[in-house]
């Protein structure tokens, strides 16, 4: 297998963490330059014609694109250790976490970033009183989150899980990204470091 991938993105680092995490070896990794825009070559829109990172392709050639699709994937391979649990209750609890991270917090900073930042004005057709609104929303479901983590370890229950994966790299990047301080929320602040201090975040 061969997992296409990127240093400077979030979403394939969340599936390097993945198959740290699960400790599996017999992944190539394909890393594309970003910068260079190798991820908008020919070449790679054949595997990917979104040209977005990861992709995962399979020894048959088969592509896999997605995040939690390919970790879904990895999971049905390697079961152990587990990462979007065991029991009905735990399977559900880490899917709620993970697709309220999702709405709630990554995709409104998300626009936060695309839709303010000068940076990305050549990427986006920016609508900036968008941006802001979303900006807002998301600083608002910070504030909510970091009441809620100050109760527990992890996000999803009493162990690490992909969830955790989703929520620690996306409030890494996107709340940097959006300009925020992330010691103003003391409880997410360390959550994160507690995270990334985990043997897999070192990829």
């Amino acid at each position: 297998m061969q997992l296409y991938s990127s240093e400077l993105a979030p979403s394939p680092l969340k599936v390097l963490v993945f198959i740290a995490e699960k400790g599996i070896k017999d992944i190539e990794i394909v890393n594309l330059d970003l910068g260079k825009l190798e991820h908008k070559t020919p070449e790679y829109k054949a595997i990917a014609p979104n040209s977005r990172v990861p992709a995962l392709k399979l020894d048959d050639g088969t592509i896999i694109l997605e995040t939690t699709a390919i970790c879904r994937y990895l999971e049905s391979l390697y079961p152990e250790p587990n990462l979007f649990g065991q029991s009905p209750l735990e399977i559900a609890s880490i899917e709620m976490w993970y697709s309220r991270i999702t709405y709630e917090l990554a995709t409104p900073l998300a626009h936060g970033f695309r839709h303010t930042h000068p940076h990305m004005s050549q990427m986006e057709d920016q609508n900036n009183d968008f941006g802001l609104a979303q900006r807002q929303i998301g600083v608002k479901a910070l504030e909510i989150y970091n009441e809620i983590i100050a109760t527990r370890a992890f996000i999803a229950g009493d162990n690490f899980s992909y969830a955790d994966i989703q929520m620690a790299i996306n409030l890494k990047f996107l709340v940097r990204l959006n300009r925020l301080d992330i010691e103003n929320y003391k409880n997410l602040n360390e959550y994160i470091n507690q995270v990334y201090s985990r043997p897999s975040f070192s990829v």
